[in-house]
């Protein structure tokens, strides 16, 4: 074992920096993290005076053993207590003695850790924030700001909540006057300052107190706050019209400098208490506003550096007119026409910047202008201002604006004046935001269909067309889709298609978008029915794949990260997949399948583009999909592809990769495991493997495929590991559920008399969480567990005693009579907490099976009046169509969460798990059949059990009969 302490960790940091080495320094210092004085040691080499790059590969790996291994999912730390009293105690005093690059990581460290630990668990984190504050030293001053704010921004996306409150309370008592004396003693100080670094300090720190001033107002207004409103906002406008030269350089077009983050800021808080706190705002409004408007319409250029600061004056003026109190002031032509000349304009109009990006960086052109940065563009900004004007008078806004189109049509022989008056006209037509289903509702005062026919469809096909131009024409096929009929979509489809062999990347890219989308259309009605079917895209199918797949450059020797820049084309792919369905030859099929897997050979060494990465493996999901008579062979080519990423330990691709194995086997037919599948057996019992959150699902899935398929396979050798996974995932809060997939799957699928020795393990594993630690998930999933066991028809497994008997003799192992106080207490009051027909389905034919087992006639009542009250509720909710049943939804339909993919798991749309169902042949919706069911094993109870039932009961009985 690698020995822990400074000399050795040191070495071996060092060694970290050499590519060569990198992994193995990892594993060597993985082997010893959980040593005592591990994290102690590493945060002595951080404060230390070795060299910087030694200090920084130390805080990062602390930073990175801080998210893993702070705590668990149950709050218990994993960490040595001595290392952990260590980190709080001395975090802070290390972090401000540290230059700036290794002070950012640190306090990332200590949010972290504030995140799961603070108020609760580091009582006195705001006293020592509060008592390291300095009178002189402001470098020091603006680490503890910095960790302030990297602790309380995480109030502002929070729903509001007793705890919430009370947390933020907590702070306000310590935190508020303090901070407001330092906002006053930094405006003093910045006054008379003549030293421009020591300013720049300042200014710093004036920018985390603006930060946190709007952390500590997000989520109300702190009655300190109000009290001081007039302080606090007299430095807010001051700053907003604050200069100085030698902090802003007029030069640099795109180095964002303190002063114009310290205005952004300002005006993001001033937004803040316009929209929020407008009543108490009020008297200051106007003030704000002159100040906004002069600044958006005077000082600012087209200078990048002052984008987000364009968005925010916006972003403002846009709430202003949601106000009634002002809104008038937009209602004439003549202020329309100023703001149109003034604001919109100059902030629509193609800058150089932007060409710039146009040509050098057209992937990240197209992202930002489809989606967005973090931050809206100057772009969208002035169109959601342009939109909200239209509220004030519609009539007006639309005359005025149809009036700069025109003009700018007449003089369209200058491409920029074309773009204008197309962006012009789209900005006005649609009504609300353009979504992801494109425009929705126009304005009725102008006509899109004719707008296109006339302003648009000719630059789709003119060669000579500015790129620009084509660029827009296609957008607007994408935006206005829902206005255009499914005749005029096809008419352009063709064209759409030849755009993707044009040179341009922005063309070919937006041309890919396009098709996607219209391939994802649907029509308004009730049955959401596609509009383009497998037939229309035939005629297209050859060249829409082979142009998609020619612009994806398979090539060993390309940069893994220049191929999957993309991510746009191969979502095209995948979407062309899934519409095509079983149209798609098995021999270009095949074709299809060996550059997906060339294109996974070259990225997975760096796999640097998480949508590229999950499009990939929802292609290669679709491919299995829709080739039932070819899995065999699949599993042949897949297999050992898959089995280089699992070697290589590509973390990013592992969570999938065991899906689409799960997947190929849940769809292999044969008497035998594939000689493949034998192999994963032992490894998939390895701890290590189960120690990423990310792969948890998709192991678990394999190992229930492989269960179904062939249980024989696990010998006794691998059966106690086995109990050993779902005694790991049934102690887990996130993986609980998983724990259930897996006891139902080997309850259903080993002879039992394998499990004999196990199953009182097992029973005693489940009461521990049912009575320490459980959670509604927990219970409700348990709840499902006992009746779907209960309810499993003896004609679909190999046990013949599957049924409530052995439920009840499982949970009584280990105390005779548990079941019955579990029934009583804790099922039986909460069956109507399921809103889920398919839930509902089990529970009542579960509960009626229990009616045929050996509980006491005194449960059998109980039972009888849960399944009355059980069958009104199931009845009520079909009638209503409340029902969270969301299955096998069509891939059009779900929307594929972006901000989920990555390193952790993503659940892969194309080809999720089948939810066990063991009443599968029943409908959810199935009330006769269910009902059916219930009579059938009611009418087996003891005529004398049933003249004891509640007057009530025994009528609802008698209906049902």
């Amino acid at each position: 074992m690698v020995d822990n302490n400074i000399e050795t960790i040191a070495k071996i940091l060092e060694q970290s920096l050499l590519p060569q080495y990198a992994k193995q320094s990892e594993q060597e210092l993985k082997s010893i993290e959980n040593v005592p004085e591990f994290s102690i040691n590493l945060m002595k080499i951080i404060s230390s005076n070795l060299p910087d790059s030694i200090r920084l590969a130390g805080v990062l790996f602390l930073k990175n053993l801080i998210k893993r291994k702070w705590v668990n999912e149950n709050g218990e730390y994993l960490l040595p207590m001595e290392d952990v009293g260590y980190i709080k105690l001395e975090i802070l005093n290390i972090m401000i003695s540290l230059p700036n690059f290794l002070q950012v990581q640190v306090g990332e460290c200590i949010s972290i850790i504030a995140e799961s630990d603070f108020p609760h668990n580091w009582t006195n984190l705001i006293d020592d924030l509060i008592g390291k504050f300095s009178e002189s030293d402001f470098n020091t001053n603006k680490s503890i700001l910095l960790v302030s704010h990297s602790i309380f921004k995480k109030w502002r996306p929070l729903f509001r909540s007793d705890e919430l409150f009370l947390e933020i309370k907590m702070v306000l008592d310590k935190f508020a006057q303090p901070f407001m004396m330092l906002l006053t003693k930094i405006d003093e100080l910045i006054d008379n300052c003549q030293d421009i670094k020591q300013l720049n300090v300042y200014l710093e720190n004036l920018l985390l107190l603006i930060q946190i001033y709007y952390d500590l107002n997000c989520q109300d207004i702190p009655e300190f706050f109000e009290d001081n409103m007039m302080a606090g906002m007299k430095i807010m406008h001051k700053y907003l019209n604050y200069e100085n030269p030698s902090i802003t350089d007029a030069s640099n077009d795109e180095e964002v400098d303190t002063l114009i983050k310290i205005k952004t800021s300002i005006i993001e808080l001033i937004n803040l208490y316009l929209t929020r706190y407008t009543e108490i705002f009020e008297p200051l409004i106007e003030n704000f506003i002159t100040t906004i408007w002069e600044l958006i319409t005077s000082f600012i250029t087209k200078q990048i550096k002052f984008d987000l600061l364009i968005v925010k004056c916006l972003q403002f003026l846009t709430s202003i007119i949601k106000i009634s109190n002002y809104s008038k002031f937009f209602n004439n032509e003549n202020s329309l026409k100023e703001i149109l000349n003034k604001i919109i304009l100059p902030n629509i109009i193609v800058r150089d910047s932007d060409l710039e990006m146009f040509e050098d960086e057209p992937i990240n052109y197209v992202r930002f202008d489809l989606e967005g940065s973090e931050y809206d563009s100057r772009r969208k900004s002035a169109t959601d201002f342009l939109r909200e004007l239209k509220e004030v008078n519609n009539e007006l806004l639309t005359k005025t604006v149809m009036e700069y189109v025109d003009k700018f049509l007449s003089e369209s022989d200058n491409w920029q004046n074309k773009d204008l008056a197309i962006y012009l006209f789209s900005s006005l037509a649609s009504k609300g935001s353009i979504t992801n289903i494109g425009v929705t509702s126009t304005n009725m005062l102008v006509d899109v269909v004719k707008f296109f026919s006339e302003n648009i469809a000719n630059d789709l096909m003119v060669e000579s067309t500015h790129p620009i131009l084509i660029m827009d024409s296609i957008k607007y096929i994408l935006n206005f889709r829902n206005q255009l009929t499914k005749d005029q979509l096809l008419s352009v489809f063709k064209i759409l298609v030849n755009h993707l062999t044009n040179a341009n990347p922005v063309i070919y890219t937006y041309s890919s978008i396009t098709i996607e989308k219209l391939l994802t259309m649907t029509n308004f009605n009730e049955n959401h029915e596609l509009i383009f079917n497998k037939y229309d895209l035939q005629p297209y199918l050859n060249d829409l794949l082979t142009n998609t797949f020619k612009l994806l450059p398979i090539d060993s020797s390309y940069p893994p990260e220049k191929l999957s820049e993309n991510e746009f084309l191969i979502k095209l792919v995948m979407r062309i997949l899934d519409t095509s369905k079983d149209l798609i030859s098995k021999d270009f099929k095949m074709i299809i399948l060996n550059q997906l897997l060339s294109i996974l050979k070259i990225i997975y060494k760096n796999p640097s583009n998480p949508k590229f990465n999950h499009f990939i493996f929802e292609s290669l999901g679709l491919i299995i999909k829709y080739s039932p008579n070819e899995i065999n062979e699949l599993i042949d080519l897949m297999v050992p592809n898959l089995l280089v990423i699992l070697n290589e330990d590509v973390q990013e691709f592992v969570p999938y990769s065991f899906q689409i194995l799960a997947y190929l086997l849940e769809n292999s037919k044969g008497n035998e495991l594939p000689s493949q599948y034998k192999s994963f057996i032992k490894p998939l019992m390895s701890p290590n493997l189960w120690q990423y959150k990310g792969n948890i699902p998709g192991i678990t899935r394999l190992l229930i495929a492989i269960i179904e398929y062939d249980y024989k396979v696990f010998s006794q050798e691998f059966l106690t590991p086995l109990l050993g996974i779902f005694q790991k995932l049934i102690a887990s809060k996130v993986n609980e559920t998983y724990g259930f997939d897996l006891l139902e799957s080997i309850l259903l699928n080993f002879d039992l008399s394998i499990l004999q020795d196990s199953l009182k393990t097992i029973a005693i594993l489940i009461l521990t969480r049912l009575k320490n630690s459980r959670t509604d998930k927990f219970l409700k999933r348990f709840i499902i567990f006992v009746f779907s066991i209960c309810s499993i028809p003896s004609s679909t497994t190999i046990q013949k005693s599957l049924n409530g008997d052995l439920i009840i003799n499982l949970l009584n192992l280990p105390q005779p009579g548990v079941f019955d106080g579990l029934l009583t207490n804790l099922i039986l009051p909460n069956l109507l907490n399921f809103a889920n027909l398919k839930d509902k389905k089990i529970i009542l034919v579960g509960l009626s099976e229990l009616l045929t087992t050996s509980i006491s006639d005194n449960l059998k009542i109980l039972v009888i009046e849960q399944i009355v009250k059980n069958i009104k509720n199931y009845q009520l909710v079909t009638k209503t169509n409340v029902t969270t049943d969301v299955v096998n939804l069509p891939l059009n339909e779900l929307d594929l969460d972006m901000g989920s993919f990555g390193s952790n798991y993503s659940k892969l749309v194309t080809i999720q798990s089948e939810v066990f169902d063991p009443l599968s042949s029943i409908p959810n919706n199935g009330f006769d059949q269910i009902k059916n069911s219930v009579v059938n094993n009611i009418k087996k109870v003891n005529v004398e059990v049933l003249s004891q039932l509640p007057q009530d009961v025994q009528n609802a009985l008698q209906e049902m009969i």
